[in-house]
């Protein structure tokens, strides 16, 4: 296989993989943090009120996550001693510093 970026090594051919404290799967979090301009069109749950300028349905659920959801969130994955990544839209730093 030609590749410049790096050689070709099979899987079946790489070493087993050791997780820390002998535990037999590892998973990855990352939580979706998003803002969205009020009066853009976007994805639509409810495509009846869609064509609307501001949407206020379509907008409210996707308002949810940054107002409400992520404190929720962030308490659940205290509580269980869970640490998660972020996937950050890069306007939320501007809107919600």
């Amino acid at each position: 296989m030609e590749n410049a970026l790096y050689d070709y090594w099979p899987i079946s051919d790489r070493p087993k993989i050791e997780w820390p404290s002998g535990a037999r799967m590892a998973f990855w979090l990352g939580l979706n943090i998003e803002y969205y301009e009020v009066d853009k069109a976007s994805t639509s749950i409810f495509p009846t009120t869609a064509a609307l300028s501001p949407d206020p349905l379509n907008y409210g659920w996707r308002d949810y996550g940054p107002r409400v959801g992520l404190w929720r969130i962030a308490e659940i994955l205290e509580e269980h001693h869970v640490r998660a990544s972020v996937l950050l839209n890069s306007d939320v730093c501007a809107h919600y510093p």
